[in-house]
């Protein structure tokens, strides 16, 4: 990935098949949504749902390698502005419709099932508040309460379908439990350790209306050394970044 500057003053980054801007969202461009990506385009699906989509970071990386079509939802107007050029700039508008909508005002008009739903949630439940609206939107479960989201998600996904979402892995256990409540069964688990040694930072967890065997990784970025990746990480996200 690569971020220079335009002439404009907006900082794009760049992937091997497109670039996007993250200014203007209040959520960045970092590792967990390029993870998230990278796994959930392995995933072979026809109709294709991101939550939250920000800039459509996640929605391209799945349009790069999947056929199918996807549906990228967003509550943030400035962001929808934003991922909505971003699809137009890409090789493949005709794959991503960005859709401007709360996700529960979206499913109750919307009677489509997704055979693949996505999510980089809000992350920092029962704390404090950032001063800037956009952020907290991004950050804080309140816009998004974890039961609604999974209740959500509940009634979207196809009996074969999958959820895929990435967590703060001392959330692990309580999105476990929560998607339990609403008979989502994890199917796969992954741990991201930043170096060896030291305890995860995220999870990205797999979910299925399906009961079944759940399958546990563990992926660790650097060897210990910075900006020195493993090969496993670069296994993962060699399709996108630049450098790998």
């Amino acid at each position: 990935m690569n971020s220079p500057i335009t002439p404009s003053g907006e900082k794009r980054f760049r992937f091997k098949q497109f670039s996007l801007t993250d200014a203007g969202c209040a959520m960045k461009i970092g590792t967990d949504g390029v993870l998230l990506g990278s796994i959930a385009a392995t995933y072979p699906a026809d109709h294709i749902l991101d939550v939250g989509t920000g800039c459509g970071l996640i929605a391209l990386m799945i349009a790069q390698k999947s056929r199918g079509q996807i549906t990228a939802i967003e509550v943030d107007p400035e962001a929808v502005a934003v991922a909505r050029q971003n699809v137009q700039d890409s090789p493949w508008p005709e794959k991503i419709r960005v859709v401007h909508a709360r996700f529960q005002d979206f499913v109750v008009s919307n009677d489509q099932r997704f055979d693949l739903v996505v999510c980089n949630p809000p992350f920092f439940l029962n704390s404090l508040l950032s001063p800037d609206a956009g952020r907290n939107i991004a950050r804080h479960a309140e816009s998004l309460p974890p039961d609604e989201l999974l209740a959500g998600v509940k009634n979207k996904l196809s009996l074969n379908g999958n959820f895929l979402m990435v967590a703060p892995a001392e959330q692990e256990k309580y999105w476990l439990e929560a998607a339990q409540k609403e008979e989502l069964f994890c199917r796969s688990l992954f741990r991201i350790f930043p170096k060896p040694g030291v305890k995860p930072k995220r999870v990205i967890l797999g979910f299925s209306p399906l009961k079944g065997q759940m399958k546990s990784e563990k992926l660790i970025i650097e060897t210990g050394h910075r900006h020195m990746f493993t090969e496993e990480y670069q296994s993962w996200t060699r399709d996108y970044y630049l450098h790998f």
